[in-house]
């Protein structure tokens, strides 16, 4: 190994480091104060670098925000199909749907608490909820097949079931399971009201 490629290598891997170490400052940050009440010059004192090595790696607050947003979702409970895999009911599935965001929505409360809010007056952030968002319908929707489908209204009525301020006061005087429980619990009674039986596809001639 030449001495310059050594160089670049050794570059290289500090300037992951710094950018590993200003994301993690940001994401405390963000948890403590909310996004938009989080200077640049703040995550730079944190992070213990100056505040132009923070523009250098995060020019923008979009992609500062899309950093802590992989960061810490790389350290989530997982709410994907898997959670309900094995589901013999729709009722079932839907009731494993349940535990699995709210296992998520809790991991995700102390950015949630203000960036709820937050998303109203940031484009950037507005977009990484509204992602949030198609996710857990897709999922409510997926978690039907294959023996159901929705029906009018099914999507938003199960969305206001898993979406954070659902948890928010389900948790007030309960646990996370038990809230998750209630919310599974309320998915179910959609099914025979606002869904209906996958409709068969049949062959043409």
């Amino acid at each position: 190994m030449t001495k310059r490629s050594y160089s670049m290598e050794t570059r290289a891997a500090h300037e992951a480091e710094t950018r590993e170490r200003i994301v993690r400052a940001a994401v405390r940050l963000h948890a403590d104060k909310g996004a938009l009440h989080t200077p640049f010059a703040a995550i730079a004192k944190r992070a213990q670098v100056s505040p132009q090595t923070v523009y250098n790696h995060f020019p923008d607050m979009g992609a500062l925000l899309g950093a802590c947003t992989g960061h810490v979702a790389a350290r989530a409970p997982v709410a994907d199909e898997t959670a309900f895999r094995g589901g013999r009911t729709a009722e079932e599935r839907l009731r494993r749907l349940a535990r699995a965001v709210y296992a998520r929505v809790e991991f995700y409360a102390p950015w949630l608490r203000l960036g709820y809010h937050e998303a109203a007056f940031s484009p950037d952030l507005a977009a990484i909820f509204a992602s949030g968002d198609d996710d857990v319908r897709r999922l409510a929707v997926a978690a039907l097949a294959p023996d159901r489908e929705p029906a009018a209204g099914f999507v938003d009525a199960a969305f206001v079931l898993l979406d954070y301020p659902a948890w928010k006061t389900l948790t007030r005087e309960r646990s996370t399971a038990e809230a998750a429980r209630l919310a599974g619990d309320g998915l179910a009674d959609l099914v025979p009201r606002l869904t209906r039986p996958t409709r068969l596809r049949k062959d043409l001639p």
